[in-house]
């Protein structure tokens, strides 16, 4: 069973704000027993861990009906794709008929071509230049759009990325967002939704605990209108980080800014998009590498957002009778239940372990159904598929290397 690290220990006890024999008191063990845990004598078991956070107040779970998550910004860059036409018909699941094209100078890129709001940037004279860079940017309304093709297709969006950092090892994730939106839980039950005015003032009180975002800033407002079915409140927003930095958040009312595009009353926003409030986590760089590289190893987008925001944000709602900051109910309630996760700033470099995972993934299930339908038909479709396929020149590199690192072991 996995063992949490000492050092994981002491972190999150000092977090607390208490010293080790009230740590121990508050979660009844005898404080040798818990020291024994933050040197390292003894092991604690991850669910052991779980338990002794209950006991002051964390969340083993949360309200799964809380939360939605998605993708709502997806910036890729290709250091040498030739072939356009072919990306779009095998990836994108268009043609590249379908986009219109001008003339750009948005990221250095002078060729722009538009399907909606799916955009694909590479240069008008790169035969010439011998420079193939090709970006491909979905923005908020572009994710969606992508989504209507790739549900058409029957494709999610782990296996739409899986597809793609497979096939192109050297493609670089320059930016992603995740849009978690808070659902409304409906007439009469706002007291159990989070405020962002509340957490306005537990920032000032300091309830509220940073790890690496160490900047926070509030925006906020609202209009004078002689129209009385516009919502004349803009909402409140708190950003943490920087925009410069590859994390960045942003948590605002969502259910405000609705209203005024949608230009109906906040009630009606509530009860026809039932969104309250909206946690964005925008990461560029290797940040969005790292995010995306757990998501298409398997792991649910929400879950990921909701440990990158347990990592990086604690709040809290004054102190229990032992003195520890007691965790704030409702912010455990929607955040609670997940580990913190901390990304790794090294994205991976191709690897036959990254193409054995894709084939896990993505072939795994159909091969067992082929080799399985071989026995009773009395075929040999295994063999066949075994046969047609090549290694490529790229593949080849990787056997060499592959014989290389063999030898050296030797």
């Amino acid at each position: 069973m996995d063992k949490i690290s000492p050092f994981h220990i002491k972190n999150f006890r000092k977090q607390t704000g208490l010293s080790q024999k009230a740590f121990a008191q508050a979660v009844d063990l005898p404080t040798r027993t818990y020291r024994s845990y933050e040197t390292g004598e003894r092991g604690l078991t991850i669910e052991k861990f779980r338990e002794l956070k209950e006991r002051l107040g964390y969340y083993q779970d949360y309200d799964k009906n809380s939360l939605r998550a998605q993708i709502d910004y997806l910036r890729l860059t290709f250091p040498s794709l030739r072939d356009l036409d072919t990306f779009c018909e095998n990836f994108l699941h268009c043609p590249l008929s379908e986009f219109t094209e001008q003339e750009t100078r948005l990221m250095n890129y002078t060729h722009l071509w538009q399907r909606g709001n799916i955009w694909v940037f590479d240069f008008f004279d790169k035969a010439i230049t011998n420079d193939y860079q090709v970006c491909l940017q979905l923005s908020g309304q572009g994710c969606r759009e992508m989504e209507v093709i790739l549900e058409h297709k029957g494709i999610t969006w782990q296996i739409f990325l899986q597809h793609i950092l497979y096939s192109y090892q050297d493609v670089r994730i320059k930016r992603l967002d995740i849009a978690l939106d808070e659902l409304y839980k409906g007439y009469g039950h706002e007291d159990q939704q989070i405020l962002i005015p509340d957490l306005i003032k537990k920032l000032h009180a300091k309830e509220i605990v940073l790890d690496t975002l160490k900047k926070w800033n509030i925006t906020g407002g609202g209009s004078f209108t002689d129209n009385e079915d516009m919502e004349a409140n803009h909402g409140l927003s708190i950003y943490f980080g920087s925009r410069q930095s590859q994390l960045y958040f942003n948590f605002y009312e969502k259910r405000y800014e609705i209203a005024r595009m949608e230009n109906i009353y906040l009630d009606e926003s509530l009860e026809i998009f039932g969104i309250w409030n909206r946690y964005e986590l925008r990461f560029s760089d290797q940040k969005a590498q790292g995010v995306v590289e757990e998501y298409i190893a398997g792991v649910d987008l929400g879950e990921i957002a909701r440990g990158i925001i347990n990592k990086e944000i604690q709040v809290y709602d004054g102190t229990n009778q032992f003195g520890a900051y007691k965790p704030d109910e409702k912010w455990q309630r929607l955040f609670g239940g997940v580990e913190p996760l901390k990304l790794s700033t090294n994205p991976q470099p191709y690897s036959i372990e990254r193409t054995i995972r894709w084939l896990t993934y993505q072939v795994a299930n159909s091969l067992a159904l082929v080799s399985e339908a071989d026995k009773i038909l009395q075929t040999e479709y295994m063999k066949m598929i075994k046969n047609s396929g090549e290694i490529t020149d790229r593949g080849k590199a990787m056997l060499k290397l592959l014989k290389a690192s063999k030898y050296y072991e030797h």
